[in-house]
């Protein structure tokens, strides 16, 4: 009898480890599937790139008839860049300088910009303030033009909220001097290095 219950005891003691190789084998057939795409799979991603390309380029050729409908083509810059379109802007058409006050030449600009942004609305917004490499004038504000910048955009985003524009299409970020145009090496190239971009980027799902 010692025997048996000795026995029996032994082939409890691998019932665990039986149960654990068992869920293992199983989880493995069931996950060997997914982790098996097909070329065809690989195949559609350079596919969907090319149309959404395609799609924003329609969309870039619509943009540009709006700006020049309501002769803008003088204050807006507006380039594709594969699957984005960004809209820039110079900062003495929003700002006054050295501020984040939005000039009421800046009001009439951001609400003609809100009539084309309803139109599309499958573009997300990602607004994006720049400045030169000048520091920000004594007793300002804010500290650096980061922060400037910043306050920018985000002064910005809530006009386009407050005109209509869905929170979730809308992004806010300063990029101060980071990321200039030209070289701040002379006035010219400080003020094109100064301005304020909106960058447009289809969402995933709308067509």
């Amino acid at each position: 009898m010692a025997d048996t219950g000795d026995s029996l005891r032994e082939a409890q003691c691998w019932l665990p480890t039986y149960a654990a190789l068992g869920m293992a084998l199983l989880a493995f057939f069931v996950l060997l599937p997914l982790s098996r795409p097909g070329p065809d799979q690989h195949k559609d991603i350079p596919q969907a790139r090319e149309q959404a390309v395609a799609m924003q380029a329609n969309v870039f050729s619509d943009i540009r008839a709006f700006i020049a409908q309501n002769a803008m083509e003088a204050v807006i810059n507006a380039v594709q860049e594969d699957s984005s379109i960004t809209l820039r802007l110079p900062e003495n058409l929003l700002f006054a300088p050295g501020t984040e006050r939005i000039l009421p030449a800046g009001f009439t600009t951001l609400n003609r910009l809100k009539e084309l942004f309803l139109i599309q609305r499958q573009q997300t917004i990602h607004i994006r303030g720049y400045t030169d490499d000048s520091p920000p004038p004594l007793g300002a504000r804010f500290k650096d033009n980061l922060e400037l910048s910043a306050l920018r955009a985000t002064h910005v985003l809530r006009h386009l909220l407050a005109q209509g524009i869905e929170p979730w299409r809308l992004t806010a970020t300063g990029f101060g001097e980071l990321e200039p145009l030209f070289p701040n090496t002379t006035e010219e190239n400080r003020a094109k290095n100064r301005r304020m971009e909106f960058v447009l980027e289809r969402r995933l799902g709308n067509e």
